[in-house]
């Protein structure tokens, strides 16, 4: 039995995407018969105030599970030799996004301090080619394992499908960053379809609210449009792509890059406005034929996209 600590904000303020990762690594570690631990990050960045600290000590992990850049604030220098699996962010600069965030280099100095003490496992949701372009240097120059980790979905939430939902469509996302998308793809839709609903950054709706409530599965079709830079340098698959279809919902996504992991049969792929109308139509008059969709996109996702699925692949990559 291992024994895993979860370094994380535990905090109710944090963002769901961080909440849905811990409780599902949580579940799958504890289902594989391990002893799971959460640590609030907030408390071990008090220099002054120890507590937290002597609280993972005493744990005495065998694995701890953070963000590269929390490094800095673990106490490394007295923990037992453990491994350390880290979401890792970009080692070399990139331009594609605005949002990308390069490794510091604190952060850095820690990860060449403790990389023969520790097994330091580096983690990316990015495809293979842009991990070697821009991840390549925690091996060349730390000496570090980087592999690829998808997102994925926690098989206990398993939602079926509704046959008539009660919405044409539903949108939900930040529009800023999918501007062209959304001008070319979604604003056409929502002249065509009337009963549609949609929470963008101006009316945000909590994605706990989301589940709680259904709505993937309360519309026929869920838009999934990545980011322009997602779909210009297929960089990655966004969450919702693995947790909608999860929670019961039908999507179209602009991002072909998911052909390689979802076939046809089970996920819809546009990327033109004709297109999208058509598919949606389509789909929305043929409720058996998406439901059969919905089933065999789950399917896939409990064969190969959930946490013990990524337990095992972080495993693997451990030695």
């Amino acid at each position: 039995m291992n024994k895993i600590a979860y370094i994380y904000e535990t905090a109710s303020g944090s963002d769901h995407m961080a909440r849905t990762a811990a409780n599902g690594f949580k579940n799958a570690f504890v289902e594989m018969g391990d002893s799971f631990r959460f640590f609030d990050l907030d408390k071990l960045k008090i220099s002054y105030w120890p507590a937290e600290k002597i609280k993972l000590t005493n744990f005495n992990p065998d694995i701890i599970f953070t963000a590269v850049e929390n490094v800095r604030y673990l106490p490394l220098n007295i923990l037992q030799p453990a491994s350390l699996v880290l979401l890792g962010s970009f080692y070399s600069p990139c331009n594609y996004d605005d949002r990308i965030r390069v490794l510091t280099e604190k952060a850095k100095k820690v990860l060449n301090r403790y990389s023969s003490r520790h097994n330091i496992l580096i983690c990316s949701p990015y495809n293979q080619q842009i991990n070697a372009q821009f991840f390549s240097g925690y091996e060349t120059e730390l000496g570090l394992k980087v592999i690829q980790l998808l997102h994925c979905i926690n098989k206990t939430k398993l939602t079926d499908p509704i046959l008539k939902p009660e919405f044409d469509l539903l949108w939900l996302g930040n529009t800023t960053r999918r501007l062209t998308a959304y001008k070319s793809l979604i604003a056409p839709l929502k002249k065509e379809f009337s009963n549609f609903l949609e929470y963008t950054q101006h009316n945000m709706i909590d994605p706990e609210i989301v589940e709680s409530e259904n709505l993937y599965a309360r519309a026929c079709i869920l838009p999934n449009l990545h980011t322009d830079a997602q779909v210009k340098y297929n960089m990655l698959l966004n969450q919702r792509l693995f947790t909608a279809p999860a929670f019961g919902g039908f999507q179209i996504c602009n991002n072909t890059f998911a052909r390689k992991y979802f076939k046809e049969d089970e996920l819809v792929i546009a990327t033109e406005s004709s297109d999208f109308i058509e598919k949606t139509h389509h789909y929305i008059s043929h409720p058996e034929e998406r439901v059969l969709m919905i089933k065999k996109m789950q399917d896939n996702l409990l064969k190969n996209h959930t946490y013990v699925n990524r337990v095992n692949e972080i495993m693997t990559a451990l030695g």
